[in-house]
């Protein structure tokens, strides 16, 4: 029973091969990349978003054989048949049968033979061979009865039809043609012990047996059986139910062994041939005899493991012409196994990416597919790490729909390369060495895997120093690693006013960095936090306002100016303030001491100038605090009134109002429209409840710039909001206007790559639909073929050169040539067609607002 069972498995199993169309619901992904040079001349990658296809099922079989036999009056005759299931995905045949002729069956009823020796395995019907795994057979037995009133030479067709319950259309015939005999009626049998194992296993042993079922005796049975390419026959193992356990000699073909001449590669190369003597009439027997499996055999139901004896006969009338004996099919068992190699860098710098190649080799006996993941790493917190194909530019992808990237199928013996990239934190440099394991698993037995490390010996430091009043070096303040312990620069500034400092950030690395600018009362910057009202704005030579350095070459230094504005009512006081630059690619840093003294007036302040970006025909929200500095009330309408008034620079640019009503810090639709301080009534949460602002009171009103739609990248405009004071109270003037600048500019981002695909079932390299990145889940039958486009856009304000956007034929795919890859800037290259490999568009240089769009094919593994 165990035997039945394991045959059961195996044949039923679906074995995974590297050109072999793709199961159905294998999960094609594709991600495409692109590198490129920014303005720094640092060189980046970007990726696409991933789209997906799944295969759909396409229902195929055969069936085999057709058969001819003779059966006795008023006997049974017995035919066996093998269903493969040639299609994709899981599928079961429903079983048919149809006769004709001279006579017609009394019944004709289908069995169960899953062990394939032509013997039902039961008494119970069968109309479906249930579920068959793509790839997998089933056996069955077709038994039809004879009537009592054929009479010899009467003959009968019966045609037995198996039809995809998937795709009932689709069915494959056999014709099993049965003779009536009054006459001796032989019919033989094939079995063997164990029908799987390992290639290089054996001895296995064949038993052919033999039944007469007539009313006469049988003389000369010959049997023969062809020993297949996969199986190797034992000397000296025939054996004859007529002669018990006496060894068969076959080096003879003419020694009658007690009624049996048996030979083996005598009579015929590679043919065992045995000729009985007689049989009579309900006389059985058997002859057996052992076969080795080679080695290096692939796994699997495979012809040279396939085998099936030949039987004729005299009757008692003349020669009965060669029969077959149902097949008997070994199926090598698969055993998975995989080796992976280990990569070992000597440096990198921090903040770097960092490459390791690493030869993933399927050393098992099939084709077999192997999970990439990636195990405990000692690498700094922070390091972010990236699985890529062999070409290092393209995502390795889940080919096999389980989630995790995988290799994709590989042919028994070879091996592939993937690329692991790991993305060092920008803060940490050191001595090493710092591994991960890289893990693969196999696909056909998880339980075989492999692993190598990838290890980089060191990660070297970049660093900056931030100074006042000079670059690092002779004459500069707070030269060296910060922050100092006593301030290196003090101003003195009064209550609502502001006071700049001058600084320089020096890149003391070998590469080009760009440094964010912070500032804080706290000199470690565990949080960066500036006493209650004031704010600092960094800004560049020409007085734009920045939150970062830009791109500072090795050696080179940016000036940076720091505007510190403290709050009305202020007390006097002397404040550490502390300035910090900070790499956000290499995470070198310093910080620099100094101070603000506050010396010991009716007044309105609008703070502070903001910058930030904006989409053409977006828009951006800007904050500003409204704050009478003032001992008076402001602005109620009665007394005296604040009014404010907004203009833009640019060309196309609109700027609106809103109060801060329920003062929760964030535009609502609730927050109103507001001209005047007289229009802050109402408000909750803190804000205004009355007209004004009483003193010491602030008020938070919201600038929201809308930008031109025909803005480019690039476009910069200055929105000024501007709150002026009237009406004279209690005999003292009104205080001056105040004013705050918003400074919006266009720039959507840098290189951004937009991956969309497209079904294209005829393969005629014309997309069948609009193209989407929505999941392809109708039409990818094996065969067909998908498109695909990638576009390519510089939405940054600088051009980026040396562009290069990579993709690759996913695993389960050819590249398609029918409409050859294309490029609509540079050139492209591509591997040829109905081969899998890397497409690779060269565009160069792209300019700010620049797109190009990359397309091409690939066809599913049919």
């Amino acid at each position: 029973m165990c035997a039945i069972l394991l045959v059961l498995a195996l044949c039923l199993m679906a074995l995974p091969f590297a050109d072999a169309a793709p199961v159905a619901g294998t999960s094609i992904g594709n991600q495409a990349s692109a590198t490129y040079s920014d303005s720094s001349a640092t060189v980046r990658t970007v990726t696409s978003n991933s789209v997906v296809t799944i295969v759909q099922q396409v229902a195929s079989l055969t069936l085999g054989s057709n058969g001819a036999k003779q059966v006795s009056l008023g006997g049974l005759v017995t035919y066996p048949h093998t269903v493969t299931n040639t299609g994709n995905g899981n599928d079961s045949f429903n079983l048919s049968t149809s006769n004709s002729g001279t006579f017609s069956f009394l019944t004709v009823t289908i069995y169960a033979d899953v062990n394939g020796d032509g013997v039902p395995d039961s008494t119970t019907p069968i109309t479906s061979t249930g579920s068959i795994a793509p790839g997998g057979t089933f056996n069955f037995v077709v038994v039809g009865v004879v009537p009592p009133t054929a009479v010899a030479g009467n003959t009968n067709s019966l045609v037995v039809t198996a039809a995809s319950a998937l795709t009932p259309a689709v069915t494959a015939s056999n014709t099993d043609t049965t003779t009536v005999s009054g006459n001796a009626v032989i019919n033989v049998t094939k079995s063997i012990d164990l029908a799987a194992g390992l290639a290089g296993s054996g001895p296995r042993t064949f038993t052919l047996t033999y039944t007469n079922t007539g009313n006469s005796t049988a003389t000369n049975l010959t049997l023969t059986d062809v020993i297949p390419s996969g199986m190797t026959y034992v000397g000296g193992s025939g054996r004859w139910s007529g002669s018990g356990a006496t060894v068969l000699t076959d080096a003879n073909s003419a020694d009658n062994q007690s009624g049996i001449v048996y030979d083996y590669a005598i009579t015929l190369a590679t043919r065992v041939t045995a000729v009985i003597a007689s049989v009579p009439a309900g006389a059985s027997g058997t002859l057996s005899f052992q076969v080795n499996i080679n080695g290096g055999l692939a796994p699997g139901a495979n012809p040279a493991t396939l085998n099936t004896a030949q039987f004729s006969y005299n009757d008692g009338a003349g020669v009965i012409p060669a029969a077959s004996t149902n097949a008997v099919q070994f199926v090598v068992t698969s055993v998975g196994a995989v080796s992976v190699t280990g990569a070992t860098v000597a440096s990198a710098t921090q903040g770097s990416t960092v490459s390791f190649s690493n030869l993933v080799t399927n050393t098992g006996n099939g084709s077999d597919s192997f999970d990439i993941t990636l195990g405990t790493s000692t690498f700094p917190t922070g390091t972010t790490f990236v699985l890529y194909r062999a070409d290092g530019v393209t995502p390795l992808v889940d080919s096999n729909g389980n989630g995790i990237p995988d290799t994709g199928p590989l042919a028994a013996g070879t091996s592939v390369t993937v690329v692991l990239k790991a993305i060092l934190p920008a803060g940490v440099s050191g001595v090493g060495p710092f591994s991960i394991p890289k893990i693969a698993t196999s696909r056909l037995d998880p339980t075989k895997t492999a692993s190598g490390n990838d290890i980089l010996t060191a990660i070297s430091a970049n660093t900056v120093d931030i100074t006042n009043n000079a670059p690092s070096g002779v004459g500069a303040l707070g030269v060296g690693a910060g922050p100092e312990v006593t301030a290196v620069a003090t101003n003195t500034v009064v209550p609502g006013a502001t006071t700049r400092f001058t600084l320089y950030a020096s890149n003391g690395s070998t590469t080009a960095d760009t440094f964010n600018l912070q500032a804080s009362t706290s000199s470690s910057f565990a949080s960066v936090t500036l006493p209650t009202g004031w704010s600092v704005v960094f800004r560049d030579l020409n007085g734009a306002v920045i939150t970062n350095s830009g791109v500072v070459n090795a050696g080179g230094n940016a000036l940076v100016y720091a505007d510190v504005t403290v709050p009305v009512g202020s007390s006097a006081s002397t404040t550490d303030l502390y300035f910090r630059a900070l790499s956000p690619v290499s995470g070198a840093a310093d910080t620099v001491h100094n101070a603000v003294i506050i010396s010991g007036l009716r007044g309105i302040t609008l703070t502070p100038n903001n910058s930030g970006q904006a989409y053409p025909g977006g828009s951006v929200v800007y904050r500003h605090t409204l704050t009478n500095s003032g001992n008076v009330v402001e602005g109620n309408g009665t007394t005296g009134q604040v009014s404010f008034a907004v203009s833009n620079t640019a060309p196309g640019f609109a700027a609106t109002i809103y109060w801060d009503k329920n003062n929760n810090g964030a535009l609502d639709a609730s927050d109103p429209i507001v001209t005047s301080t007289a229009d802050f009534t109402g408000g909750t949460g803190g804000a205004s409840t009355a007209a004004g602002l009483d003193p010491g009171e602030s008020a938070v009103v919201f600038v929201k710039v809308l930008a031109a739609a025909s803005a480019t990248p690039g476009t910069v405009d200055t929105a000024t909001l501007v709150a002026t004071v009237s009406g004279t109270i209690s005999g003292v003037s009104p205080p001056s206007a105040v004013s705050a600048t918003d400074s919006t500019a266009v720039i959507p981002g840098q290189l951004r790559l937009d991956k969309l695909q497209a079904l294209d079932a005829a393969c005629d390299g014309t997309a069948d639909t609009a193209f989407s990145n929505v999941n392809i889940t109708t039409g990818a039958l094996p065969g067909a073929c998908i498109r695909y486009q990638i576009t390519a856009t510089n939405a940054g304000v600088a051009d980026v050169t040396g562009v290069i956007v990579s993709d690759a034929t996913p695993a389960n795919t050819t590249y398609h040539a029918t409409i050859a890859a294309a490029t609509s800037q540079g050139s492209i290259s591509a591997p040829s067609g109905g081969t899998a490999g890397t497409i690779q568009a060269t565009v160069g240089t792209m300019t700010p607002g620049q797109v190009v769009v990359v397309s091409f094919g690939v066809r599913i593994n049919p």
